[in-house]
């Protein structure tokens, strides 16, 4: 008889179906059900699902959830819309079963007797869901754990790995790794419940995610199901500028941290082109013009040594960069690992490699405690050694002249995503001799037909404050702000702003006393426009590819994917009418036949269909 099974005499160490599991778990801990579940896909969906049942069946069941990134299948309008996205959802999520909390939630119908709280929110998508703004918990990443310890939680529900026995908590060893030896020597041992919920589809992975079978109170097997991924990022021309720029700032030797996204996605394809096409990407950095930044820190080299990865998520980038040879530096005496994760989130392509790879690839992946790679705290002495020129490179959607970086809300405070792990990585490239934080930015943003920058006199809403500022990147240079005085500052994000902007946030600074009024911008400055980058790496696109890591899209989906955002782009502007007449009258759907068939337009019924057909040849032409 296990231990567990004396402690919960009711409870069976195995369910096949997660109905039975849960009224189990009801009987155990009781109707008071204060739930725990990792951010990402490491939720345990189906008993999360079969809990969430039980309590709108049950109002005298009350269940919190206490999580963060509730991943939801995507839901198109009818029309042009489900025609584009509905065969490539399924393409990205299969037969993800979704969380019922979180489609309810978005509907507004969470019944009262449930309450989710989350410290990070899935990006952009919850901006006007008043009961998720009003629920969102903001703490760093390193103190959700002290957060969902403080809320008693009985129950941990966790998506993990078996291979030959052996169990993994592979995508999400982030909280879970600290949290259950914690709760076992703190919370009485009938008190919490530790549920694995074991998916085939899952990729093993071994090092500190690795863990005993005791770790576990019951295990939920299931058939298995997709693992939901968001679609591989177009890395456009924008993106690369940044990139490339960020690559020369990585030391050979050295570590490296990059985030998500397609600047993420940049920079990490502009490092593996400086390793193994050094040639070309030297010329694409000297074609490139614009403020150099301190070149000094890295080199345009290739890398010799190679590289140790400390990221919070493990990106596809990442994974690529371990596959080409790039992250060769172990940092372990024991062990070969040359890269430490806390979380992984990607693509299906991303999920189907790392299933697919070796041992020895993965034996060199340690996914492990966001605590131990997000904070220098505990083991400081090997961290620091492990750590040794440090580049953390991580996104902002805005970042003020002086230097404050802003990432995670709106200036009226809706919250877009969550703050995660960027302060602490900021933070601890200052505290690291020879550490530096990177932070990328796209200068504009467009919407609507206007034009707005990103980089700002001032703005509602910090993520990182003024005092950490380090090194800020733009497709226009590199902007080195460490140690500089206010002015200074100012004139180094300036200098990396696109000219469109630069007279009001020249005069804004003279307003507030932070630029001398003499101060004229010069001349170089004013030629900071897309067109500029455009026609720089124009010469370099059979180098700069649009998905450097693949996507599940073929190419006329790729094709419609810029065109079906540019075509509402247009039609929301200023310039709608112009647009549509041009394509009313010199548009020819005819020649996009395929493209027609694949949003079901190539039998247009009636004259909505026709015109629309039209828009869409149109787009097409604007932007292939």
């Amino acid at each position: 008889m296990s231990d567990s099974e004396t402690i919960f005499p009711n409870l069976e160490s195995r369910y096949a179906s997660a109905r039975s599991c849960a009224k189990a778990i009801v009987h155990a801990v009781g109707k008071d059900i204060r739930l725990a579940l990792p951010l990402g896909i490491g939720k345990a969906n189906l008993l999360t699902n079969a809990l969430y049942d039980m309590a709108k069946e049950d109002p005298s069941i009350s269940l919190k959830i206490y999580t963060a990134l509730s991943i939801v299948r995507p839901t198109p309008s009818a029309g042009l819309e489900r025609d584009f996205g509905g065969p490539l959802i399924d393409k990205l999520f299969g037969d993800y079963p979704g969380l019922t909390y979180a489609i309810d939630r978005g509907k507004g119908q969470l019944p009262p007797n449930v309450e989710v709280e989350e410290f990070f929110l899935a990006t952009g998508t919850l901006l006007s869901n008043e009961y998720a703004q009003r629920h969102y918990n903001s703490v760093n990443y390193t103190h959700a754990m002290r957060r969902i310890i403080s809320c008693n939680v009985n129950v941990l529900g966790q998506m993990i790995a078996e291979r030959d026995g052996r169990y993994s908590l592979s995508c999400n060893s982030d909280l879970t790794l600290d949290m259950i030896p914690y709760m076992r020597q703190h919370v009485p041992r009938d008190q919490f419940i530790v549920v694995g919920e074991v998916n085939p589809n899952l990729p093993f992975m071994p090092n500190d995610a690795e863990v005993p079978a005791e770790t576990f109170d019951v295990f939920l097997d299931c058939d298995g199901y997709d693992l939901p991924g968001p679609p591989a990022s177009r890395v456009d021309t924008t993106s690369y500028a940044i990139g490339l720029r960020a690559a020369t700032l990585v030391k050979d030797a050295g570590t490296l941290q990059i985030g998500i996204g397609s600047l993420g996605d940049g920079a990490a394809e502009a490092i593996r082109l400086r390793h193994q096409n050094t040639e070309e990407f030297r010329k694409a950095i000297t074609a490139l013009p614009g403020e150099k930044g301190p070149v000094e820190i890295g080199g345009t080299d290739k890398f010799e040594t190679g590289l140790y990865g400390c990221t919070e998520m493990f990106t596809q980038g990442m994974f690529e960069l371990l596959l080409s040879g790039l992250f060769t530096r172990e940092v372990y005496p024991d062990r070969p690992v040359t890269l430490d994760g806390g979380f992984f989130l990607g693509p299906q392509n991303f999920y189907k490699k790392l299933h697919a790879s070796s041992n020895d690839i993965l034996s060199r992946i340690n996914m492990t405690s966001v605590g131990d790679i997000n904070a220098l705290y505990g083991r400081e002495d090997e961290k620091r050694a492990q750590r040794q020129h440090a580049r953390f490179i991580n996104i902002a959607m805005k970042v003020t002249v002086l230097g404050a970086v802003i990432s995670d809300a709106l200036e009226d405070e809706r919250v877009v995503s969550g703050v995660g792990g960027q302060y602490n990585f900021v933070s601890q490239a200052h505290e690291l001799d020879g550490g530096r934080s990177v932070i990328l930015l796209k200068s504009t943003r467009e919407s609507g037909g206007k034009v707005e920058s990103n980089i700002v006199w001032n703005y509602g809403h910090t993520t990182v404050p003024r005092h950490l500022r380090d090194i800020v990147i733009t497709e226009y240079g590199i902007a080195d702000l460490r140690g500089q005085t206010d002015e200074e500052c100012v004139k180094r994000m300036l200098a990396i702003s696109d000219s469109r902007f630069l007279d009001q946030l020249a005069e804004d600074a003279k307003a507030s006393k932070k630029l001398r009024k003499d101060f004229q911008i010069p001349d170089d400055w004013r030629h900071n426009t897309p067109e500029m980058i455009e026609t720089s790496l124009a010469p370099f696109q059979n180098v700069l590819p649009a998905f450097p890591f693949g996507t599940e899209m073929d190419v006329l989906e790729q094709n419609l994917a810029l065109a079906l955002p540019h075509l509402k782009e247009k039609m929301a502007s200023g310039e709608r009418f112009g647009f549509a007449l041009k394509a009313i009258f010199g548009a020819n759907p005819d020649r996009y036949q395929d493209h027609m068939e694949r949003i079901k337009l190539d039998k247009p019924n009636g004259l909505k269909d026709k015109i629309m057909a039209k828009l869409v040849a149109q787009a097409l032409d604007d932007v292939l």
